[in-house]
């Protein structure tokens, strides 16, 4: 049997503490997830998902402009 291969990117996330994602007794809200705020602390995990978007074309550095946005956004003036 093969091994899977780990993302490096990702193994950030292996020293993770043990948090709460749904807070018991409570209804699940993303803004209240432990797991995702300490995630979302993780400069590296951050820049991976950014590297993802961009190689999949869902955001896009536009140059008239200096920023990047989303592949579908539509401005609406």
């Amino acid at each position: 049997m093969k091994s899977k291969k780990r993302n490096p990117k990702l193994m950030v996330a292996t020293n993770m503490p043990p948090l709460y994602h749904k807070l018991p007794g409570e209804k699940y809200s993303r803004n209240n997830s432990e797991v995702l705020k300490w995630l979302s602390e993780r400069p590296g995990l951050i820049e991976y998902i950014f590297d993802q978007a961009s190689n999949a074309k869902e955001i896009y550095y536009n140059p008239a402009t200096g920023r990047w946005q989303g592949a579908d956004w539509e401005d609406e003036d």
